[in-house]
């Protein structure tokens, strides 16, 4: 009977699947608003595994440790349309005091997973990704005002494996907003380094 329930789920699963456009991340462009249908923008070539793992910046006063993990499959909102996603973990600590601990949250799927986060591969630049960045609030439960860009950089050199993290801010425009917690957006300037060298551990 088992085996039988087996079968039928792993027909369902392949003809569910089956009916769904596979789009090479990196290739076939990028996520477009005008995309309808069952799509999936995935990361066929790999662009993403050079960039998963622990990394660590240390340089005495700050130091960051951040762990990149893939997540396969992701539904953008309420379309039939996904695709695989570099999200991540960190720690950070000044002066020894830490400030960020996303790893006590142990559900990746949770919004802290997606303060930076992104599919922005290109298939002349493996070696190179673009990623939406912010940094959890450090007041209450609300947003950050602030946003950015980073775009993280893989070297392998003879000694070790290197990520190049650069990030530049958006420029802020409108009104801050109260939160349903009822506290107001963080305005406060953002403390992770914009620009560092991460080595692989």
């Amino acid at each position: 009977m088992k085996n039988i329930v087996y079968i039928i789920t792993l027909l369902f699963s392949t003809f569910t699947f089956a009916q769904e456009t596979i789009k090479i991340l990196g290739v076939d462009g990028f996520l477009l608003a005008t995309d309808t249908g069952d799509i999936y923008y995935k990361d066929v070539n790999n662009y993403f595994t050079n960039f998963l793992g622990e990394w660590l910046y240390d340089d005495g006063t700050t130091y960051y440790k951040v762990t990149f993990i893939k997540k396969e499959r992701v539904r953008m909102g309420s379309t039939n349309i996904y695709h695989d996603e570099l999200v991540c973990e960190y720690l950070l600590k000044i002066n020894g005091e830490t400030i960020y601990d996303t790893y006590t949250n142990s559900n990746i799927d949770s919004s802290i997973a997606n303060y930076i986060a992104g599919t922005g591969v290109y298939e002349s630049v493996p070696n190179k990704i673009e990623m939406f960045y912010s940094e959890p609030p450090l007041n209450g439960e609300c947003q950050r005002y602030a946003s950015g860009d980073l775009l993280l950089e893989y070297v392998q050199n003879s000694n070790n494996e290197q990520l190049i993290w650069t990030r530049t801010n958006n420029e802020l425009y409108g009104d801050t907003i109260e939160c349903s917690d009822g506290t107001q957006m963080d305005t406060s300037e953002f403390l992770i380094p914009a620009n560092m060298t991460l080595i692989k551990q």
